[in-house]
């Protein structure tokens, strides 16, 4: 088992801890989790720190950063992390608006973390397939390997029982601490519909 996830520990951010602290707190709760229609003409200045909005899915800080202009190409400062930048991270935890939303602002999403990753590789691993249609759609390249020569759809085409194992292993570390579990089977019943995204 550690060899396989060895393969595939590269398709998750790694995020420091004081990305993680705030998970489950305050800062992801429903009320401050709106939706597209909830944006005001003035959103006001973010309260949030910009990585840890696209982890935990706050999209009217997302939409407060994005407005004054925050450098939305800013990547995880951990020496232990990968050098995740914001969409990576919506992409990997499945946070299809604020995916969205930093598509629309213009970030680069065939940016790849240290691991040679891009936000493609997480969300067609992870079975987003409404994130992989997203970024397909504004261009992503589902042919740009990373450093274990794997491309997005690779990842899709391993057998499930390997799969099932890295997914168990992920959902262990980090997803159940951060209280974002995965739901497998919702990734088992998906990964056919997301690897014909590629089609």
């Amino acid at each position: 088992m550690h060899k396989k996830w060895l393969v595939h520990q590269h398709l998750l951010p790694r995020p420091s801890f004081k990305f993680c602290a705030g998970c489950g707190s305050d800062a992801v709760s429903k009320e401050n989790r709106g939706g597209a229609g909830s944006a005001s003409p003035d959103l006001g200045p973010s309260t949030v720190e910009f990585l840890m909005a696209a982890l935990s899915d706050n999209v009217p800080e997302i939409k407060r950063h994005i407005a004054p202009g925050t450098d939305l190409e800013y990547r995880d400062p951990n020496p232990q992390g990968n050098h995740s930048a914001a969409l990576m991270m919506a992409a990997a935890f499945g946070h299809a608006e604020v995916a969205h939303l930093l598509l629309e602002a213009g970030v680069d999403l065939n940016a790849q973390n240290k691991d040679g990753d891009t936000a493609l590789h997480s969300a067609a691993f992870l079975g987003h397939p409404e994130i992989v249609e997203d970024l397909l759609s504004h261009g992503a390249d589902a042919g740009l390997s990373n450093l274990k020569g794997s491309t997005p759809p690779d990842g899709l085409r391993l057998p499930w029982p390997l799969a099932k194992g890295i997914y168990d292993f992920l959902n262990a570390i980090p997803f159940t601490p951060m209280q974002q579990p995965l739901d497998i089977e919702r990734i088992e019943k998906t990964r056919e519909e997301t690897l014909k995204l590629f089609d």
